[in-house]
């Protein structure tokens, strides 16, 4: 699965996102190149969109 987050614009905003996603018990690459989150599993979609917008971010699918 792959989250896009168009204001992702530093290396800053990808530790922020990171920490907040493990925070948040879950596992994810995320990759300022593309603006993207991955992760694996379909069922922690949600949980991984509340940890980006809780990093201040906004997720798109």
């Amino acid at each position: 699965m792959k989250v896009t987050v168009p204001d992702m614009s530093c290396k800053h905003c990808v530790m922020t996102i990171e920490k907040s996603i493990v925070m948040s018990g879950l596992k994810a690459k995320v990759v300022l190149d593309d603006k993207s989150v991955t992760f694996q599993n379909e069922k922690d979609l949600e949980k991984i969109k509340q940890a980006i917008v809780k990093a201040g971010y906004t997720p798109e699918v």
